[in-house]
């Protein structure tokens, strides 16, 4: 095993979303040249290894034609904190997790995923469909709205460019506040020269002013079937942020798209914006 090797953490509730967040994996680490750990969390100690050959039968049918790096793993805890920790203990690249959207209770005690990701190291890219083998992650949408954590999501735009060759589909919030618009305009300008030095390829498109944002950029991902968007998570989400639903959960439970997740950085304020 390569010491240096990229891994992609993927857990596995042995459910369809399960195995469409495998498949995405499966693209991903053949693009990135990583290995694949599929990852289980248990409630007891003495559940691990019955669930680790779950894992392997569970997983047999869609990696049967690949010839990818593949562990299997499992360990005892809540699925909030093992799976974060876990991605950091393997120094994950990614975590890949299939999520079933906003459901039943989950409408009011708010999304598992988000309560998953939340205040995560590593990215998460979130799944509810098989992947589109054909151009994958060719088209990303990234929203500019007017946040300095808005600025945090280039450095991964450029990576996904570098191993996708993706044009970056600048959707910009379309706000009448003076002082937000300026801020607006400012990420805006910075993304542009950001992606310029890099030679990203990128388009700008306006979201119309009498909507709201994120249904806009839900709608937009849609008519120009994007393969995905790469957005920020909030800041220290409180309980009252699940309850009335961070916008970020609005477009984890409703995209169609893989939603690719970044948690600010805890120094970002500091450097008021993103450095590379």
């Amino acid at each position: 095993m390569e010491k240096n090797k990229k891994s992609l953490l993927v857990p596995c509730d042995f459910t369809e979303v399960a195995t469409n967040a495998i498949q995405h994996g499966i693209i991903l680490a053949n693009r990135l040249d990583a290995k694949l750990v599929l990852f289980h969390v248990v409630k007891k100690e003495k559940e691990v290894v019955d669930a680790i050959e779950q894992l392997k039968q569970f997983s047999a049918p869609v990696l049967s034609n690949t010839q990818i790096e593949v562990e299997y793993l499992a360990k005892e805890g809540n699925i909030y904190d093992s799976i974060k920790q876990t991605a950091e203990d393997i120094s994950a690249t990614f975590v890949v997790m299939g999520t079933h959207g906003i459901t039943g209770m989950q409408k009011l005690i708010g999304s598992k995923a988000l309560k998953v990701i939340a205040n995560s190291q590593v990215p998460f890219i979130v799944v509810q469909e098989k992947p589109a083998k054909d151009n994958y992650f060719s088209k990303i949408v990234v929203p500019i709205d007017f946040t300095v954590e808005n600025k945090e999501k280039l450095r991964w735009a450029h990576f996904l460019s570098v191993y996708f060759k993706s044009t970056m589909i600048l959707y910009v919030t379309n706000i009448t506040d003076e002082v937000l618009l300026k801020k607006v305009k400012a990420n805006l300008l910075f993304a542009k020269k950001y992606f310029e030095e890099r030679e990203i390829d990128y388009e700008i498109h306006i979201a119309p002013s009498n909507q709201n944002f994120y249904d806009a950029t839900i709608e937009f991902c849609h008519a120009i079937m994007a393969q995905g968007i790469l957005i920020m998570t909030t800041r220290d989400p409180q309980f009252t942020d699940f309850i009335f639903g961070a916008e970020e959960q609005h477009i984890i439970a409703n995209a169609k798209s893989p939603v690719i997740c970044i948690n600010p950085r805890t120094d970002i304020k500091r450097f008021q914006g993103f450095h590379g």
